[in-house]
């Protein structure tokens, strides 16, 4: 139910909100252990953003690295 939670409220994300890449990962960094994240999550995560070609993720983009 909590997955279910997440998708809905992320479906209501406002059109053209932006969050930088980096700062998303530095606080997710930070919670960690509230959020239950490994290190080794934090490191998958931290190369994906690393090939993530945009600094700013976006609500309307498809977040695909390639």
């Amino acid at each position: 139910l909590a997955l279910v939670k997440r998708q809905i409220e992320a479906s209501e994300i406002k059109p053209g909100k932006t969050a930088d890449k980096w700062k998303v990962f530095r606080d997710a960094s930070e919670a960690r252990e509230l959020l239950g994240l490994q290190d080794r999550s934090l490191a998958v995560l931290d190369a994906l953003l690393s090939f993530y070609p945009d600094n700013e993720l976006r609500q309307d983009a498809h977040v695909i690295v390639s």
